[in-house]
């Protein structure tokens, strides 16, 4: 019986194996049309650059390649999106070009860990694959959109080079990050009441709310996101987590390396860079920006809670800027509200372009 067993678990394994082996050719599929064929001005390309001194990877895709370029900074920090925006309709709007920021993803480098590795260099990185990015495409400005831990490193970087942009498209905004963790907490507390689970309350209680203790705040914070994610301050109809996995175990664009290594780039990049972010207030870093904000905010976000980043919309000063609100969003309103983020991404589009006539 137990050989029996042995026998379908190695069956099982090898299977798996070699499922993630065939669903990781680390290679980009062409963008076709209605034919079949690939679409004659599209773009599907992966590359290595060279950023600052280290080889980081651009996927770059659109249907024409003479689009406007849109830079995507993904979350995490060390959270690649790409698998989830690969196909994405923003592909017909834009030559879309995610970046697996220093350290993350297809870019994991165990060597880049050091005392490099703070938010200062990652901003130098992004002017320098903005500013790579406008010349390939031979283009003066490009837009920048970004998620999450993005949006803090997309503030600073337009802050510091805002000629490079046409506009800055901010989803989920970090600004305040202590008071962020701390309403995070109040809610998960408040939401493990409300559901009569005595033990998550005990737990809390006795963990406390942040500013967490040097030797325990990762493993605070990671637990505190589960329970976030478990009641929906997360993703507000479903646990973004098995998506998300689900998403990187069948991206064509990793190969098996790339996926093995994905996580150990965002458990670094955490470690190394979040505390720097939870000490900073862009409220006084960044009060003013010259390019026009558009900020798209789920209002069941409790990583990036609505109502520090809508603090922060209405005291920064801009050009142009827009609020679009997601009732039935989280932290991800991009995946979650698809449709109505296209039609206010349109709007939001619109405007840029009435500034410039």
């Amino acid at each position: 019986m137990l050989k029996k067993i042995g026998g379908i678990v190695f069956f099982l394994l090898i299977m798996a194996v070699g499922f993630l082996i065939w669903t990781s050719p680390g290679k980009t599929k062409p963008i076709r049309g209605t034919n079949g064929q690939p679409l004659p001005r599209s773009i599907a390309k992966l590359e290595a650059v060279t950023i600052n001194g280290t080889t980081q990877w651009l996927l770059m895709r659109g249907a024409d390649s003479t689009k406007p370029v849109l830079l995507f900074l993904h979350g995490g920090p060390g959270l690649p999106e790409a698998s989830l925006l690969v196909g994405h309709e923003l592909e017909e709007k834009f030559v879309v070009v995610n970046w697996d920021q220093r350290g993350a993803g297809k870019s994991y480098d165990g060597t880049v860990f050091d005392s490099t590795f703070r938010v200062s260099t990652f901003v130098n990185d992004a002017v320098a694959v903005s500013q790579w990015l406008t010349k390939r495409f031979r283009q003066p400005r490009i837009y920048l959109m970004a998620h999450s831990w993005g949006t803090f490193l997309g503030i600073l970087t337009v802050q510091k080079q805002p000629e490079l942009f046409s506009a800055y498209f901010s989803i989920s905004q970090i600004a305040n990050q202590l008071e962020a963790e701390q309403i995070s907490y109040n809610w998960v507390l408040a939401e493990a009441r409300r559901r009569g689970e005595r033990r998550q309350v005990n737990r809390l209680l006795r963990q406390g709310p942040p500013p967490y203790p040097a030797d325990a705040w990762l493993d605070y914070l990671m637990w505190q996101r589960e329970l976030v994610a478990a009641y929906g301050g997360g993703m507000y109809r479903a646990n973004f987590y098995p998506l998300f996995i689900r998403s990187i175990l069948l991206f064509n664009e990793y190969t098996v390396l790339d996926k093995i290594y994905y996580g150990f780039g965002a458990m670094k990049s955490v470690r190394y860079l979040w505390p720097a972010v939870v000490a900073t207030d862009l409220y006084k870093t960044a009060p003013a920006l010259e390019v026009p904000y558009y900020l798209f905010q789920g209002t069941h976000d409790y990583q990036t809670p609505y109502v520090t980043a809508r603090r922060y919309f209405d005291q920064v000063r801009s050009p142009r800027k827009r609020l679009f609100s997601f009732s039935n969003s989280a932290h991800s309103p991009i995946f979650e509200e698809p449709e109505h983020f296209h039609r206010c991404l349109d709007s939001a589009l619109a405007d840029v372009q009435s500034m410039n006539r």
